[in-house]
Order: C-alpha cells, then structure tokens, then sequence
C-alpha cells in the first residue's frame, strides 16, 4: 500500500482476510483508491484473488476538499445548462416543398423536408426557407415564450415586414379666422364646409382655398398662405342683374323704392332683390309695379295719358219747356267724333268742340289740361240791324 497523504498515521491499517482486504483510516474523509480506481470515502472491504497484489492508494482530507470544490462548480454548470435548455422553445418551420434549407438570422439550422423543429430562444428572427428551383420565403419571426410553427409557402407572395416609419416632427398649430359681412354665409377650406361665418379652424401652416357663399351674393373665393394666425374678412357683393325700362314717353321719371333713379329710357345695375318702381310723366297717370331683379330683366311701360274733363252746359232759359227731353235735341262732338254724352273726359291738347241743335250749329277750339274740367255754356243774343 502506499500513502499519497502528507499526514501520517492516518490509515489504522489493512487486514487481509480469506481474500478480503479491510482498510481502516483514522480520518474521516478519505478516499480509497485500489489500482487508480475510486471505492470509497470510508472504511473499504474488497475481494480479490489471493495471489493477487493490489496497489492501493489513500488520499487525504486536503485533496478531496478541492474534488469537492470541483463537484459543486460541476453541479452549477450542469444547472445553468438545464435552466438555459429550460429557456429554449419550439420552433417548428413547415415548406410546402422539401427539402429546403432553413437559415435563421443568416446561420443554416438544418433542412425541412418538409418539416423542421429547432430550440431557440424566444426573441425576434429573421427566417429565411430556401429551396432551389423556387423563390425563397423570407419573413421576420416573433417567437414567443410559448413556441412557434410557421408555414413557409416556397413561390408565394412574401409578407414583408412593415416599413419602419420616422417619427415625423410635431407641427405648430395656427388659428385661422373667417368673417364675412353677411350674416350667416357659408364658409369651406379647401372644399371642407365649416359651417357659418365667423368661424375659426386650427391648421398648420400652409396655402388654403376660401370660399364664402350666400344667397343673393357673389362667391368669394381666395388663396391664403398661413404662416401664423391669420384672420380672413370676406366683403361678399350682392348679385346685380341689368333692368333696362323703356316707357311711350321719352322723358318720363323712374323712381326706385321712392327715390328718383333717371327717365326713360333707364338702365342701370340693380343687386338681386325686390324693389317698388313708379314711371310718371306730367299729363299720365303714375305706373306703379312691384319689380324682383334676380338676373337681367327689359321692362316696357305704357303710360297711360291723364283725361281733362269737357261739360256741355244749357241754361234752362233756352231749353223748350214742354219738351220732355229738350237736351237730347243737342249733340256733341269733339274733334268732329259725336259723343254719347254731353259731359266727356278728352285726353289733353287742343281740341275742337262742336254743339249741334236742329240747325243751329256752334263752335270753339279748346285747349285741354289734364285733370281739369271746361264747361262750355252758349249764350244767345240778337244783334237788330236797321234797314
């Protein structure tokens, strides 16, 4: 036997009985090697053949400290190996054609034909299935903790992954005001209705298309750059239409809602509206019209001339008593135009009154106003001549 230990004394002994070797140590952790093969900590018995020498070696408390340090550091690894393996998942990829390669982040794992499970960490891949002959199927992976199976059409439209998009710079806002002179009108921006003026609206910067409408106006429109806050007044002109007024006498007067606009003949712009018109001239009655302009109108007026007033008179003195109806031998005429009656209404001018009665006949030229009355009344007399 030989000692490998530096202390002495440390093995009791060994007893060899019928074939049986006995080690005894006074320590408590020794190790008993026999022939460079490992038995036991303790106290050893062994077989062996009798003629047959065996080298054993005993090893001491000090040694076997740094074994034991050895051990747990192998312990440790082994666990951080299994926790590691416990982390791996299932990912399992399916080709619709085999045998095709399967690379992940650009290492080849290993062949799908048409199936291949592999252990990998859960994380986010690039995968790549690739098979001669066909185009190869490329997509980004999210393996969760779970695992993954993904079905790698080879020759199908590839499903990229999104672009990846560059947070764009928050923009500052500016407020756009619109007022209008008209109450009510209807503004849009750049073909968005915002409902009645005024209103304002939150933009950045940039150009925008105004529009103001309202019944009875023009459309404003307008192309504004906005770079800060920005007000808008849309002044909206009314729509005017062109009315041309034409009458049977030159000269007349036109008034428009009571106020004198011109004579005819008239023509002038007149905005979208109603309107009260009156043409008058000096022997006619006044015409009167309530008039809408809602787009170019021709109005032609026919005044009509104001009547004088001629009154055919007979005093009592002349007239037949026992006639019953004495005025009815008398006729008259104006203008050499009998008359139904001997009071008449005759336009103005000159005019030429004739009185008949059997075969008496008198005359006179008169000059007639209009809106008054002549009353003509004869008177008889006798001139004597001597002879």
């Amino acid at each position: 036997m030989r000692n490998l230990d530096p202390f002495s004394n440390i093995t009791q002994g060994i007893k060899k009985t019928r074939g049986i070797f006995t080690v005894f140590t006074k320590l408590f952790s020794l190790a008993i090697f026999i022939e460079k093969c490992f038995f036991s900590l303790y106290t050893l018995k062994v077989s062996c053949h009798r003629r047959t020498r065996k080298e054993i070696f005993l090893i001491g408390e000090v040694f076997m400290k740094n074994v034991q340090r050895l051990l747990v550091f192998s312990l440790l690894t082994i666990l951080a190996a299994s926790l590691f393996a416990q982390a791996m998942v299932n990912l399992t990829i399916e080709a619709s054609e085999g045998p095709a390669q399967v690379i992940l982040n650009g290492k080849l794992y290993g062949m799908a034909n048409p199936r291949l499970t592999i252990r990998v960490a859960p994380g986010t891949y690039e995968l790549v299935v690739r098979k001669s002959g066909l185009p190869e199927f490329r997509q980004r992976i999210t393996v969760p903790a779970t695992g993954l199976v993904v079905q790698a059409p080879l020759g199908a439209p590839q499903t990229l992954p999104p672009p990846q998009t560059v947070p764009q710079p928050i923009k500052p806002l500016y407020t756009l005001s619109i007022q209008s002179n008209v109450a009510g009108a209807q503004v849009s921006v750049n073909g968005s209705n915002l409902g009645s003026a005024p209103v304002q609206a939150n933009v950045e910067a940039g150009t925008y298309q105004i529009q103001v409408t309202a019944n009875g106006y023009e459309v404003y429109q307008a192309t504004i750059q906005v770079s800060g806050n920005t007000v808008v007044t849309a002044n909206l002109k009314p729509l005017s239409g062109r009315i041309t007024i034409s009458a049977n006498v030159n000269g007349a007067e036109v008034f428009l809602n009571g106020v004198r606009a011109g004579v005819t003949p008239f023509t002038t712009e007149l905005p979208y509206g109603s309107y009260n018109l009156k043409v008058s001239a000096p022997g006619y009655q006044d015409y009167t019209a309530g008039i809408v302009v809602s787009g170019p109108q021709n109005l032609v007026v026919s005044l009509i001339p104001m009547m004088g007033t001629i009154r055919v008179n007979i005093p009592a003195l002349y007239l037949v008593r026992d006639h019953k109806n004495p005025l009815s031998l008398i006729d008259l005429y104006v203008d050499g135009v009998k008359q139904r009656d001997l009071t008449v209404q005759v336009t103005a001018g000159t005019r030429k009154v004739t009185l008949v009665t059997g075969v008496i006949t008198f005359e006179t030229t008169l000059t007639v106003e209009a809106g008054r009355t002549y009353v003509l009344e004869p008177t008889f007399g006798f001139t004597v001549r001597q002879q």
